[in-house]
């Protein structure tokens, strides 16, 4: 039975592996588990597995396994430590998953993803930084190719302290469409909000955001308002004073492809007194009409609000 489970698994490439424990594993949910528990196959056991070993894997008992594999001296303090991270961020990861189930059950698993995903989560200890790592992984398990081997290469570089930065920033930052998060390149918002140049400054040597303050969002807009930026229950409103079409320029520090998965992760974007206080600065603009409102409900592109200005004006 032992030379036929290694016959079998040498055979397999990791996401087959996947595919073949998600129908039998335990412990973790079979999606976050099969996942774990085919890194642990193909890392530490497809040369030399017992079948106990795999029964083991197939129940879910990593821990276990990888204790037995330590103490048989298959499996070196370095790689134990980073087994033992890796596992405890596996089962933060069922949390979330369970929150959120996977999505596209067809699409199949980027094993070379999840094998890059062990190295790098491998090493983080912190119970924070954990929590991060172990929504990606929980992400990438729900909705495959949710996060770039890119996003991966710069968490590895992440200090505690530079998350916090990056969570400051980004409570901070408005949603100007699905493909467009910012903050806004207005000094006195930033210096209102508690924010150096020298933290985008930080953050853009990270990968998370651009600091090119050339940078701005570009458009036309005339007598009917159109959206500007929002978020889950607010609305920016934006239109020309004169009702003739007015050229808006929008300054902002945008952030990279990287900083928007990962605002995915944090759920944090600009509070009412923000909206209010950056809806101040634009009005300054004396070509601009600006209103903020309560979103009633959204739908895509399709957005119902309320007609009341929180800016304390009339709206036409």
């Amino acid at each position: 039975m032992q030379e036929y489970w290694k016959e079998v698994l040498y055979k397999m490439n990791g996401t087959e592996i996947i595919t073949f424990l998600s129908t039998g594993i335990g412990n973790l949910s079979s999606a976050v588990g099969a996942v774990a528990g085919a890194i642990f196959t193909a890392i530490f056991l497809r040369s030399n597995t017992k079948t106990e070993e795999f029964e083991k894997i197939k129940a879910g008992q990593f821990q276990e396994v990888a204790n037995e594999l330590l103490a048989a001296g298959k499996m070196t303090y370095t790689e134990y430590y980073k087994a033992k991270n890796f596992l405890t961020i596996a089962k933060k990861a069922d949390s979330y998953y369970q929150e959120h189930p996977r999505v596209e059950a067809k699409k199949a698993y980027d094993f070379d993803w999840f094998v890059r995903f062990f190295e790098a989560a491998g090493n983080i200890s912190d119970d924070t930084m954990q929590n991060l790592w172990a929504k990606i992984l929980a992400g990438e398990v729900a909705q495959p190719s949710t996060f770039s081997l890119k996003t991966i290469d710069v968490m590895r570089n992440l200090s505690k302290k530079d998350a916090e930065l990056f969570i400051k920033m980004c409570s901070h930052s408005f949603i100007a469409n699905t493909t467009n998060c910012f903050l806004p390149n207005e000094e006195e918002f930033i210096k209102t909000v508690g924010i150096q140049y020298e933290d985008i400054m930080k953050l853009s040597e990270l990968g998370l955001m651009f600091n090119d303050g050339t940078i701005s969002l570009n458009f036309d807009i005339g007598k009917e308002p159109v959206p500007l930026v929002r978020n889950k229950k607010l609305i920016m409103m934006i239109s020309s004073t004169s009702g003739n079409t007015e050229k808006v320029w929008i300054g902002q520090y945008p952030l990279t492809e990287v900083g928007k998965e990962l605002l995915t992760l944090i759920n944090e974007t600009a509070s009412e007194e923000d909206f209010l206080k950056y809806a101040e600065v634009l009005s300054c603009n004396k070509s601009y009409k600006i209103s903020v409102h309560n979103i009633i409900k959204s739908d895509g592109n399709l957005i119902e609000y309320k007609k009341t200005n929180l800016m304390g004006q009339e709206v036409q």
